[in-house]
Formats: C-alpha cells, structure tokens, sequence
C-alpha cells in the first residue's frame, strides 16, 4: 500500500511539473509565433483581423511539437529533485524497484502518448488545412496581399521593379508607389500618390495607380515625354494558372494510409506516429539519465538530457527527410531511430543497474559517484 501511494506520489509530481514546463514553453511559443505573423501582416503578406488565428494556430502546432521534450524536461526534473533530496534512495530501501518507478513514470507517460498520437493523426491535420485556408484567403481577399512596403519587388511581368513606401492606415493601399520597366529600348518610370486593387481586374496582381506621372524615354538621351494622369491601370504580378495543391502534413491520415507506398506521404506517416512514440523511449532514458550523485543539484544531468534529444529530434528529421527522398527502404521507416535510442536506453540502463527488478541495496561510497 505504501508503494502504490509513492508511486502515486511520483505521478502526480510528473504531472504538475509537465504542466509548469509546458506554460512555460507555451508562452516561449506565443511569443516566436506571434512576432513571425506580425512581421507578415507588417509586409503585406497577411490582413491585420487574420492575425488572432494565425497565432492561435501556430501555437497549438507548436505546443503539440514540443510537448515530448516537455514531458522529458518534467521527468529530468522530479528525478533530479528526488535524487538531490535523497528521496530516491528512501525509496529503494523501502522496497520500491526501478520497475515500480517505472510504472509511476509510465501512468503519465502513456496517457500522454495516447493523447499525442489522437491529436498528431487526427487534430493537427485539421490545423494544417485551416492555416493553408487563411493563407489562401488572404491571398484571395486582396491583390496588395504579398507586396511588402518598403522593399523593391522584381516582377516577371514587363521585368519591372516596384516599390511602394508604406501602407495607408487601413491597409487598404499602397501609398508613394514607383514603378520602373523597359519596354522597346524605352524606359518607363511611374511615380504615383497611391495605389489600390482593381475591382475590375480578372486575376491578381492588376493595380490602380492614382495622381501620378508617367516619364518615358531612352537613356542616354535627354529626349522624355512626361505623361500626367490621374488613374492608371497596371499589373504588378503574374497570376498563378495552376491551382494550389494541399500540403502533405494537411492531409487527413487515412489519406496518406492510402498513398502509403509513396514516400512522401509514408514520410508524413510515419512521423505522425513517431511523435507519440517518442514520449515513450524518452520516459525510458529519462530514469538512467537523472540517476546522478548524492548532493548533485536537480539540474545537472539537464544538459545531457537536452543533448540526447536534440540527437533523437535531429535523428528523427534527417530521417524522415531520407525516407520522403526515397533513399530509405518503405519497411525500415523511421523505426531505426526509435531503434538507436532503445539501444542507448540498454546500454543506460545496464550501466546503472536499472535492469535489476528488485531494489538496489543502498551502499555507501567515497567521493560521492554513484554507478
């Protein structure tokens, strides 16, 4: 009974301490994702009123990504503090086995990966979908969408260079526009107070440029004819025939089941599952990794830990990229990874003497290094 209780003890601590990491990294999260929109909807690229869910979205992406290394964080960090506080050591001598501890690990670590795996398969996809959908309206809403002010822009169209100086305050303009091209071995330069989408227009890309001037000529010549106007039509960009094609990590999973053969969508498979997965190989390094010695501080092992996951997400990113190129066997996966680490866990493990199921008997020892 005393056991169970300890046992409950040590997952509720992993429970709480998850939770603490996991608001922090959230509001790290917010704070990248949030300057990363704001710099779009100062460029152009994005409306203003589409901001609230560009953030919101990006957040939950990433709060899903990084949860694995919070939860690993969370693990480092209650055995760390059991360790520096000697809990652990009472523990053992009353009975308890690495097995145990293992079992209080894994009540949260399981129902973590089962809820991974439902979000990660399921709810991420969705999320995908509505961000390209944002970003295709915001596309659709407004030919300004994509023209950064104050930077000059290079078109396809007449191979011509524009740049505007700023937005109007309700962004719904372009104000102090110029616009260079050649056409026949002329130059054409327009200058021009402001410019604003044309209704009219079939297509992105069409403007019309308002209260301007419109200098044409050769260089090299002083000959220029000057050309007063009040509206003018032009087109900035080229529109896009083809239509845009939904991205992998938007595709619902019983999609990508079904393309299974081809790499790609075995790629973004694959990775939907080893998300999850990946909660439990590292809630298995984390008890070898925070075994440290008596008054050794509760983060001493963190940057180790922050090491072997950097190895497992690098790991893990090179091989889905091999996978989706082709150059790793269909059946190998991303299993290989999952693999090397067990491997690490084993040899972790073995070295500390976790692989005993009955308790370690606790000795004392000089100079303090626990083997």
């Amino acid at each position: 009974m005393i056991l169970r209780r300890a046992e409950r003890f040590i997952a509720r601590e992993l429970w709480l301490t998850q939770a603490a990491v996991s608001v922090v990294l959230l509001l790290v999260i917010i704070g990248g994702v949030l300057a990363r929109v704001l710099r779009d909807v100062a460029e152009g690229r994005l409306p203003v009123d589409f901001l609230p869910g560009m953030v919101a979205f990006g957040a939950f992406k990433g709060i899903v990504f990084l949860w694995p290394v919070a939860l690993f964080l969370a693990f480092m960090l209650v055995f760390g503090r059991m360790q520096r506080d000697s809990e652990m050591t009472a523990l053992q001598a009353s009975g308890m086995s690495f097995a145990a501890l293992y079992r209080a690990l894994f009540w949260v670590a399981a129902p973590a990966a089962i809820l991974l795996l439902v979000l990660m398969t399921m709810v991420v996809p969705r999320t995908e979908a509505q961000i390209d959908q944002l970003r295709d309206l915001a596309e659709q809403r407004s030919d300004l969408v994509g023209i950064a002010p104050g930077r000059f822009l290079r078109s396809r169209v007449g191979d011509q260079v524009f740049f505007a100086e700023r937005m109007s305050a309700d962004r719904e303009a372009l104000l102090e526009v110029f616009i260079y091209r050649e056409v026949d071995g002329e130059s054409q330069i327009t200058v021009a107070e402001r410019a604003v989408p044309d209704p009219e227009a079939e297509g992105s890309g069409f403007l019309l440029l308002e209260n301007g001037y419109r200098y044409v000529g050769e260089p090299g010549t002083a000959s220029f004819r000057m050309l007063e106007f009040e509206r003018l039509r032009t087109q900035i960009t080229e529109p896009d025939p083809t239509t845009r094609r939904a991205s992998l990590d938007a595709l619902p999973t019983s999609a990508l089941w079904a393309q299974r053969d081809d790499p790609e969508a075995r790629a973004e498979l694959e990775w939907r599952l080893a998300m999850p997965l990946s909660i439990l190989v590292l809630a298995l390094l984390a008890l070898p990794l925070a075994q440290v010695p008596p008054r050794t501080g509760r983060y001493a092992r963190i940057p180790a830990a922050i090491g072997v996951y950097v190895l497992y997400a690098n790991f893990l990113i090179l091989g889905q990229g091999q996978l989706a190129d082709g150059r790793t066997p269909l059946a190998l996966g991303l299993w290989w990874t999952h693999g090397l680490m067990l491997v690490l866990w084993v040899v972790l493990a073995w070295h500390k003497g976790l692989l005993r199921l009955r308790p370690a008997t606790p000795r004392l020892q000089d100079g303090g290094g626990a083997s």
